[in-house]
């Protein structure tokens, strides 16, 4: 009984929680930062100021940030989903789970992945819009006349650069509260083991 107990423990420990949140808002902010840098490169295309022809090399860069803070949440969730099915199965075998303290564990353990859930629908959405804002600086940067397309074009980029980091600011704050999910659930993991 006592290993199934330790092996139940070992499964809640959060001590991941902030390593893993940690780098996730990293990327995220350094996507923010180059959307934002995108956003201003495109307020600069006025009259006489020609695109440069690296010209939404910043927003492809942010889509880059994006996808790998994208795949650290899929981590997280999946490796939150092995250590919640561990502890499940310890419990079960313990004989725990009509506890109060079991159905607390069970609220903590899904909130956390509604937090990654949300977080993982607000990347997506910044995907999709800072993709968009890539397509729009390549039709900026197509000839016959790139200033002129670019001045005409640059408002919408802006914008659709704006929406993105709307989206991550949304993730960043989704990403925030896995952290505190995640401890309450180990909290109540230890006291439901340790009765």
């Amino acid at each position: 009984m006592e290993e199934w107990r330790n092996l139940a423990l070992a499964a809640a420990d959060e001590s991941f929680a902030n390593t893993v949140t940690n780098g996730v808002a990293e990327t995220i902010a350094s996507a923010i930062q180059q959307y934002r840098l995108a956003a201003e490169e495109c307020r600069g295309f006025g009259q006489g100021v020609h695109p440069t022809p690296n010209a939404g090399e910043r927003a492809s860069a942010g889509g880059d940030f994006v996808d790998l803070a994208i795949d650290r949440i899929k981590s997280i969730s999946r490796f939150h989903a092995v250590r919640g099915s561990v502890f499940s199965l310890c419990v079960r075998r313990i004989g725990l789970q009509g506890n109060a303290l079991w159905y607390m564990w069970q609220f903590y353990h899904a909130d956390e992945a509604r937090h990654a859930e949300t977080a993982m629908l607000s990347l997506r959405s910044a995907k999709s819009h800072g993709h968009a804002a890539v397509r729009v600086f390549e039709r900026m940067l197509r000839p016959p006349s790139p200033q002129a397309v670019a001045r005409a074009w640059a408002p919408a980029a802006v914008q659709l650069l704006r929406r993105a980091i709307k989206n991550l600011a949304m993730a960043e704050v989704s990403v925030g509260q896995i952290r505190p999910a995640i401890v309450v659930e180990y909290n109540d993991a230890r006291r439901l083991l340790h009765g």
